[in-house]
């Protein structure tokens, strides 16, 4: 699977370098457990090893790879990992919903989600699984945004390279397997929105369930 080329465009090497292995880890196309070394990548990527060093310390923070003295391990991104990035997602989107009701502008709020739903459809039409996951992290982004909580955004934006990556395989694989998926998806999406016009704490518990069911099975325990 390659990396969308729209994503690369303003990355600097060692960004694309970790953003095309990133994906290849998560998607499982690198082997588990395997030692990658600097000049293998170069070798790969066609660039000096400088580039490669940076994308290595991105992925190591990511805790994708253990940096070695002769390389780097791959760290498999197992189901254990993907429950826990979904279990730290949770508890942010949940806490932005309890922020964003209070707020004055929500009907702002709301009309910029719309606007992330209206380009997910529209990308089904055209079969582009990349805008999509790129409106569809958007539309969820919105949330956290509004929280106007400077330390949450900088947790969010610490996790948003492997969410886009987890996302995009997801919705590739349907774009390609099963399209008529997407037209519940966009329906769960907009029971978010119903639930923020409400500003009713059930409905958005039914809207993550709605959402997010498939991946976690413990939603109950950020709304209890």
């Amino acid at each position: 699977m390659d990396y969308p080329k729209e994503w690369q465009v303003h990355l600097s090497k060692g960004e694309r370098i970790a953003a095309v292995l990133r994906l290849n880890i998560i998607n499982g196309e690198m082997d588990q457990h395997r030692l990658i070394t600097e000049n293998q990548i170069a070798d790969r990527f066609k660039v000096s090893r400088s580039p490669v060093r940076d994308a290595f310390k991105i992925l190591s923070q990511e805790r994708l790879i253990r940096l070695e003295r002769m390389g780097a391990e791959i760290i498999p991104f197992n189901e254990e990992k993907r429950q826990e990035l979904s279990d730290i997602r949770l508890m942010i989107e949940a806490f932005a919903f309890t922020k964003i009701v209070e707020r004055n502008d929500i009907d702002m709020i709301i009309k910029n989600m719309l606007q992330s739903l209206e380009i997910m459809r529209v990308s089904v039409q055209f079969e582009d699984a990349t805008r999509f996951t790129t409106e569809d992290l958007r539309f969820h982004e919105v949330m956290v945004e509004a929280c106007e909580h400077s330390y949450l955004m900088h947790i969010w934006q610490q996790m948003k390279p492997i969410m886009l990556c987890l996302i995009y395989i997801s919705m590739k694989e349907r774009m390609e397997t099963n399209r008529s998926d997407f037209e519940r998806i966009l329906d769960n999406h907009q029971q978010f929105i119903e639930a923020i016009k409400a500003k009713d704490r059930h409905q958005m518990y039914e809207a993550f369930k709605a959402n997010f069911n498939d991946i976690n099975n413990n939603i109950g325990a950020f709304w209890s």
